[in-house]
């Protein structure tokens, strides 16, 4: 274990450990040359040397950013490369080899016996041990700047950095400039991850928009969004009416990232749903975000982006991108439990592409949003019992009805959906919202008792196939379970 642990330990701390060691021994080796050793015997000898030694080290670091530069921008974003040449630890490598070579040169001005030759060549004995202990981990540092794991970051904090400029007021202009260029790197970036369908490197650009949206909504109060009222940016197309609404409203740097995430979503096969899934995720903690700061203009712009993927899903007739953006649509709406209206109406445009999607022959879609319906009124159950039985009352109940009528071709759907969300309730404690649903769907018992019987012969918890839900959707808990056996053993 102890060998494990220390392994671990190796393993993650490697890089710092070379380099910690490397200094070290230059360090040693520092001491034991001006302990030993003086300058009079360096100045004819070694001077030449760490003259060569510098240059020669110079070029094969100047090689190594030539080679890293053009491959990294040719396999991402050619917008990487000012990231790149401004980082601390490329000008700080080459800041050391330029001041070296300009002291080299300078001392050859001045005679033997100098003062300012004797400080030089100490501080030229000083830059070539740090140059020959460092090379080695600078060569390394270098090369992950191939990594996006590595530079994505880092593009994360460099926009934030511009925001949190921008909340305090600075540089308003040029801060908005790097902010939106930052968005349009990491927009390439993922754009470019899939045509080349790989899937880290687009999750790395996602977290970065993420992170760069939930920033700019995070600075949307009066005190930080002054910003707002400056030149705005839009992306292209968009037209003029939308526009002046954005600015009027001030939601048009949302409404920018929105748009690259929709371009993003936009490109992505059936092979890449655990993207649009991450995606739908993320939309739904930034929309809870605008709702803590009561962004209304905001709130509707992620509406409309769920409503513009749900859409291309129905085109699409891609059923397993319609389960998973339900089923985020369906934290969406129990993220709006606190504000009725729109919860109202988050769930009417859901039903509107449940309805539209059955209509284009995706039947399975529909019967995804009947058992959603249920799965939603039993979490917001949880927050706000008033508001789940408005929601039986409003929405899920017509639906239900529905789908149990004489001709329906959904009436096991809407019996297992009834079923499982009453005893459910039950179970939770949630007793007005089970009472709106017996009242309602369940005064007849024998065909209560009956179709009850139905679910627990089948009450298995795992669905049948491997899919992103996993769980089955008309699964009963244990203790629903026992509520549900006691009230069939009255008889």
């Amino acid at each position: 274990m102890a060998q494990g642990r220390f392994a671990s330990i190796w393993n993650g701390h490697r890089p710092a450990m070379v380099t910690a060691g490397c200094f070290l021994a230059a360090a040693m080796l520092g001491l034991l040359t001006a302990h030993h050793g003086s300058v009079k015997d360096f100045e004819p000898f070694g001077f030449a040397t760490a003259s060569r030694t510098l240059n020669q080290l110079m070029a094969i670091v100047m090689t190594s950013i030539a080679l890293i530069l053009p491959l990294t921008s040719n396999l991402y974003t050619p917008r990487l490369v000012k990231l790149y040449v401004t980082h601390p630890l490329i000008v700080g490598g080459l800041s050391v080899f330029i001041i070296g070579n300009l002291l080299v040169m300078a001392l050859h001005f001045f005679p033997p016996g100098h003062v300012f030759v004797r400080f030089g060549i100490w501080a030229v004995a000083f830059i070539y041990l740090v140059v020959l202990a460092g090379i080695l981990p600078y060569l390394f540092g270098i090369s992950r700047f191939l990594r996006p794991s590595y530079f994505m970051p880092m593009l994360s904090r460099k926009g934030l950095r511009s925001i949190q400029e921008l909340a305090r007021g600075r540089k308003i202009e040029a801060n908005k400039d790097n902010l939106f260029e930052t968005i349009d790197v990491v927009t390439n970036v993922a754009l470019t991850g899939m045509t080349r369908g790989d899937r880290q490197l687009v999750l790395l650009a996602l977290n970065s928009l993420h992170a760069l949206l939930a920033g700019i909504i995070g600075c949307s109060g009066r005190a930080g969004s002054s910003w707002r009222q400056s030149r705005p940016w839009f992306v292209p197309g968009l037209a003029k009416e939308g526009q002046d609404y954005l600015i009027r409203e001030r939601a048009w740097p949302e409404a920018y990232v929105l748009a690259q995430t929709l371009k993003v979503a936009e490109v992505a096969t059936r092979r890449q749903h655990e993207l649009l899934s991450e995606l739908a995720g993320q939309l739904v903690d930034t929309a809870r975000l605008a709702c803590g700061v009561d962004a209304t203009a905001v709130i509707e712009l992620h509406l409309m982006t769920f409503n513009t993927l749900l859409r291309e899903a129905v085109e699409e007739h891609d059923l397993r991108r319609f389960q998973n953006l339900s089923y985020h649509y369906r934290l969406l709406i129990e993220a709006f439990h606190r504000t009725p209206h729109r919860m109202h109406e988050a769930a009417r445009r859901l039903m509107h592409y449940a309805r539209l999607a059955d209509q284009q022959g995706l039947h399975f879609a529909f019967e995804t949003v009947v058992y959603d319906l249920g799965e939603l009124v039993l979490s917001i159950g949880r927050q706000d019992e008033e508001r789940a039985v408005e929601l039986i009352q409003a929405w899920a109940g017509p639906v239900w009805q529905d789908a149990i009528a004489q001709d329906s071709t959904m009436k096991k759907v809407g019996w297992r959906t009834i079923l499982r969300t009453h005893w459910e309730a039950r179970a939770r404690g949630l007793k007005e919202a089970a009472d709106a649903i017996y009242w309602r769907f369940l005064t007849d018992e024998a065909i209560h008792r009956e179709q009850l019987e139905l679910l627990l012969e089948e009450n298995r918890e795992l669905h049948y196939e491997f899919n992103d839900r996993l769980m089955r959707f008309a699964h009963l808990s244990p203790a629903a379970v026992v509520q549900a056996q006691a009230f069939l053993e009255q008889w």
